[in-house]
């Protein structure tokens, strides 16, 4: 899962790296089990703005620490 420490870009003016792994698979609650984003955020990624798309990165890589 790409998040700020390990993303080529950790400008937040800039877009940040797709979280995808090319894993494509939903669970039951239809959260991707390859880079942990729900299938509304996958499908909205290209049309969020930089500061949306950080606070998806911010999300999955504060919920991969509470793990």
């Amino acid at each position: 899962m790409i998040d700020e420490s390990n993303s080529p870009c950790t400008d937040r003016n800039e877009k940040p790296l797709s979280p995808c792994i090319l894993i494509c698979t939903l669970d039951e609650d239809k959260v991707c089990l390859g880079c942990g984003r729900s299938l509304q955020q996958i499908s909205r990624w290209a049309l969020m703005n930089a500061d949306e798309q950080w606070a998806v990165v911010d999300e999955l890589a504060a919920r991969e620490t509470a793990v």
